[in-house]
């Protein structure tokens, strides 16, 4: 019996221009709420923005996974935060700066871009991050950090993230997307975030279900009973799933959720 459903947002949930067919998802969401089952976003981008895009009273009723896994809440509550230590989050940095790449550091207060990476690196952020703050120098951060994200060219992205991998096993280090790399703490991983809402909510993880497509919903895929891929995600993540299905810009992930609820 399904308990939960949860869903990745960028390439998943979300078509290419950032949005979603709603009347859909008001149909996803009523078959859910009569059948009470838990509904919960699962993503890497900012807390603020993932409530942004679901009306006011939907989202009362839904739980969200931020940040990979680092801050889980219910509605407007948030229920938990794992933050970086300052020892990892000056090694990140340090491993960061090695690149001549830009960074966007996420924190509780907000997110964080050296103004130094230029106005068409933050206009870019601005799409996954609603609190976003430019900065002079690092040292200017004044926040609980949880997350340093690495915003590389495409085509360099899985070689980089190969060898981050391999040369840092005490990070925990994870495709973001086809362009971007993410650190946290080892233990943080959407995949942790279920497993928090499992103890919380007495669901096993064999009564959830799981959409993804990036190399950060691999382990949450893995965790769940059921999991499902879009056939334009990454090839690691399909490998991992036991069943692909169309793509975001054909509302797949919210046409899925009806084909299970009502079958």
């Amino acid at each position: 019996m399904i308990k939960l459903i949860a869903t990745d947002m960028d390439g998943t949930w979300l078509n290419a221009e950032k949005t979603y067919n709603h009347e859909l998802f008001q149909k996803d969401f009523k078959l859910m709420q009569e059948k009470n089952i838990k509904f919960v976003i699962a993503s890497g981008n900012q807390y603020e923005n993932l409530l942004a895009y679901f009306p006011e009273n939907a989202r009362k009723q839904m739980y969200f996974i931020a940040e990979n896994g680092a801050l889980v809440a219910e509605g407007n509550n948030i229920l938990k935060i794992d933050s970086l230590s300052r020892d990892l989050y000056d090694l990140i940095i340090r491993i960061c700066q090695t690149y001549p790449y830009p960074i966007i550091i996420a924190g509780i207060k907000s997110a964080y871009i050296l103004k130094s990476a230029g106005s068409d690196f933050y206009n870019s952020m601005t799409r996954f991050y609603r609190k976003i703050k430019l900065i002079d120098n690092l040292n200017d951060i004044k926040d609980q950090i949880f997350k340093v994200s690495l915003v590389v060219p495409e085509d360099k992205m899985p070689k980089i993230l190969h060898e981050l991998e391999r040369q840092y096993p005490q990070i925990g280090i994870v495709a973001g997307g086809y362009d971007s790399i993410d650190f946290s703490a080892p233990h943080v991983t959407k995949a942790s975030g279920l497993e928090f809402l499992s103890k919380k909510l007495n669901i096993m993880s064999d009564e959830m279900v799981a959409f993804g497509d990036s190399g950060n919903d691999i382990a949450m895929l893995k965790y769940v009973g059921k999991s499902f891929v879009t056939n334009t995600g990454m090839t690691s993540t399909k490998k991992v799933a036991d069943h692909i299905i169309g793509s975001s810009q054909d509302s797949s992930v919210q046409k899925e959720i009806i084909k299970l609820l009502e079958n």
